[in-house]
């Protein structure tokens, strides 16, 4: 096993991509090597048009990752920030979901009723966050230390509308893994 000085994060193992995101995924290690963040340019998903178009439908991407992280290192987890934008009419609804490691979490944009005088369309950026704790295998036994295994990461958007009128246009544009740790 190599000891490194700063975290070295390994390349992204996919699993699933019913995007076909992943060739065009850009990957950017920030410069302290504390996190890492993909940006995507196709994990998204359009409801809209006639009787024939689809109601309702979902994209998601699921894979791993690993980090090598120096024997020093107090580390108290994961943090997955997930970046996306959302358009949607008032009969429509959506969710992201997002876990990594053991956890999840979700945003959800439930159908609202109607207003006669309410703009047809509304629009947001969000933010989702979850937390995975885990620890530096070099805290824990005696050398050799074994590697912190890989860890699942997985983001995905599912939406559905209730009539041919409606529209929800919902896309993740970037996510960010952020090893935490404690001074």
């Amino acid at each position: 096993m190599t000891t490194v000085s700063a975290p070295a994060w390994a390349p992204w193992t996919s699993y699933y991509d019913s995007a076909g995101q992943v060739p065009g995924m850009v990957t950017n290690v920030a410069s302290d090597s504390l996190s890492v963040q993909f940006l995507l340019d196709r994990l998204s998903l359009s409801l809209q048009g006639g009787q024939d178009a689809p109601f309702a439908g979902a994209a998601g991407l699921s894979g791993a990752l690993s980090v090598d992280v120096p024997p020093n290192f107090t580390m108290m987890g994961f943090l997955l920030l997930v970046n996306g934008h959302l358009e949607k009419t008032a009969a429509s609804q959506a969710m992201v979901t997002c876990s990594i490691g053991h956890a999840t979490q979700f945003l959800s944009w439930p159908f609202a009723l109607p207003a006669q005088d309410r703009d047809p369309v509304t629009g947001s950026d969000f933010r989702l966050e979850c937390f995975s704790s885990d620890y530096n295998p070099t805290m824990v036994g005696v050398p050799p230390y074994p590697p912190l295994p890989p860890f699942p990461v997985t983001v995905s958007v599912q939406a559905s509308r209730r009539t041919a009128d409606e529209a929800i246009d919902i896309s993740i544009t970037d996510f960010t893994v952020i090893l935490i740790g404690s001074s």
